[in-house]
């Protein structure tokens, strides 16, 4: 961690940079590093002086500032462009224009998404699910506690979140007769996984969500079988496919967003069911334990 560089003098701490523990963000690497936040109680603390606090897309100080610090690469002003060039350029390509076009069966996609304004259309494996059946939205978040997954290492973070819940609107549990702590499957075109439920006001009556990065295989992550984050934590990576249906064609595309081509984490529609009071306690699917161990790796 301290020797890691992403590139000359930038790392993954920016505090007590440089040989002697002394540059600010952006400096060689320092052998002292850790220990120096150790004895700051794992804290850094840059105060930007007045005139780099507000304009900052425009703000000269501040951008050669960030510059010095390695946050950005260029001190030039950052345009935010509302009408980009860039994705009509695609536009024109899917009507036919320049050397490089897509291909046949994606130009009219490339035509609707890649609008040089902004614009709203459907998600594109929604158009393609059946929406009486899965007339419900389920997304995740990143849990504050664990911003990266690797927190289930963590014995502290674990007293703090170590199992999660599936949330829903108080109107959706109703329907369901659904209470906190109910255990329910929820199922998508790709499968189903059983949980446990969570009611709350303050998310969209037609849209359930849920912590990510919690749920993990019995046996994974040098945490044991029976740790809550395998007997009541889960993921919705199980009913998440990597693929949208076939095509007319036959033809099954990636199931990414069609502008960026990012993962559709956020497309995932779904219905719920109630559990039989009787029900085993335990989160599912329940893969078998992992094989692999901290002390047979070592050896």
């Amino acid at each position: 961690m301290v020797n890691h560089q992403r590139k000359p003098g930038v790392g993954p701490l920016a505090g007590f940079r440089g040989a002697d523990g002394t540059a600010i963000g952006k400096g060689a690497p320092n052998p002292d590093q850790l220990q120096r936040y150790v004895e700051n109680k794992g804290f850094w603390r840059h105060h930007l002086p007045a005139e780099q606090l507000y304009y900052k897309h425009a703000n000269r100080a501040y951008l050669a500032g960030a510059k010095d610090m390695g946050l950005i690469d260029s001190d030039a002003q950052i345009v935010l462009h509302l009408y980009s060039e860039i994705l009509q350029k695609f536009c024109l390509a899917a009507e036919g224009h320049g050397s490089r076009v897509p291909p046949e069966r994606l130009r009219a996609q490339v035509r609707t998404v890649m609008d040089p304004l902004p614009i709203w259309y459907p998600p594109v494996e929604e158009t393609m699910t059946d929406l009486q059946r899965f007339p419900l939205h389920a997304i995740t978040q990143r849990p504050m506690a664990m911003y990266h997954s690797w927190g289930s290492q963590n014995a502290w973070l674990r007293q703090i979140l170590s199992e999660n819940r599936l949330y829903l609107h108080r109107d959706l549990a109703a329907r369901h007769d659904l209470v906190d702590d109910d255990w329910i499957e929820v199922e998508s075109r790709n499968g189903r996984v059983k949980c446990q439920i969570r009611v709350m006001e303050g998310v969209n009556p037609n849209t359930v969500w849920t912590w990510n990065a919690i749920g993990k295989r019995t046996g994974a992550w040098a945490l044991a079988n029976d740790a809550p984050e395998a007997r009541r934590g889960f993921l919705l990576n199980h009913i998440i496919s990597e693929y949208l249906p076939a095509d007319g064609a036959g033809h099954r595309a990636s199931n990414s967003d069609p502008v960026t081509g990012q993962a559709a984490w956020f497309d995932l529609t779904v219905r719920i069911e109630k559990c039989a009071p009787d029900t085993l306690e335990k989160t599912q699917p329940m893969m078998p334990p992992s094989a692999y161990s901290p002390k047979a790796a070592a050896e």
